[in-house]
């Protein structure tokens, strides 16, 4: 059984530990006027938060899944991972590292673009399959230009920066 706190300390409300008070962040809405969660506690609730208001999961299913997965399925990282989804269809997938997670982002989950990359690394000549019809048929998200943006309009898209032509959309 853990002393009652005194002003330098207090006692975390998750772990239970006493710890000092810098140990705690600041909350202006508490009577202490610190967090009744010290730093560490708070930050894994943070993120149990986060992702399941992010993916729905819930804290078990990330606990499960994060057991399973000790290592980036993509690079074999030991790095702290990752909820990754499909942005079209909001499934989550697993969870790899961050570097993966941003690479896989970069590429649009675009599995052509992907093969296309793994044979420029092997100086390979690329798949014919590489025209901007082809990339922005296999991609279910709009072009990076124009992401996030409303369809509706007479201006046409600007896709030339990366695929050489534009894509046909019209936006606003």
């Amino acid at each position: 059984m853990h002393q009652p706190a005194t002003a330098a300390s207090r006692v975390c409300k998750t772990c239970g530990v006493e710890k000092l008070s810098t140990d705690f962040d600041k909350e202006k809405r508490s009577s202490s006027g610190l967090y009744a969660h010290c730093k560490p506690c708070r930050a894994i609730r943070n993120k149990h938060h986060k992702v399941k208001y992010l993916y729905g999961l819930e804290r078990d299913q990330y606990d499960q899944m994060l057991k399973a997965t000790p290592h980036c399925p993509i690079c074999g990282s030991e790095a702290p991972l990752v909820v990754d989804h499909d942005h079209s269809t909001q499934e989550v997938r697993g969870l790899i590292c961050n570097n993966c997670n941003v690479g896989l982002g970069h590429f649009k989950d675009n599995q052509q673009s992907l093969l296309n990359a793994i044979a420029y690394l092997n100086n390979e000549p690329l798949s014919e399959t590489t025209s901007a019809e082809a990339q922005m048929d296999a991609s279910t998200d709009d072009c990076w230009y124009m992401q996030g943006r409303r369809s509706g309009s007479n201006t046409p898209c600007t896709c030339l920066a990366t695929y050489g032509t534009t894509c046909g959309r019209f936006y606003p």
